[in-house]
């Protein structure tokens, strides 16, 4: 089952699988509540959404890190003629 479904139907689990227990538990408190589901499913879809922009955002500065720091150097100092 993709796991953006089962943020929808079980977010408790979503959010157990991110590694996040005490997040995980109040979505299930939510869930036991039918009328808060929709806010533990919405809550768990958008964490999941986030880890994912988090993980891409990360591969793509990991890709381009550059070797050095250009500002590391010290700035060439001018001589005044005259």
């Amino acid at each position: 089952m993709n796991s953006l479904k089962m943020a929808r139907i079980f977010p408790f689990m979503v959010l157990f699988a991110q590694g996040r227990p005490v997040a995980g538990g109040i979505a299930f408190l939510l869930q036991l509540s039918l009328v808060f589901w929709p806010v533990a499913s919405r809550w768990a879809y958008v964490s999941h959404e986030r880890m994912g922009i988090e993980r891409l955002l990360n591969e793509l500065s990991e890709s381009n890190k550059q070797a050095g720091d250009p500002y590391g150097r010290t700035p060439k100092k001018f001589r005044q003629i005259a």
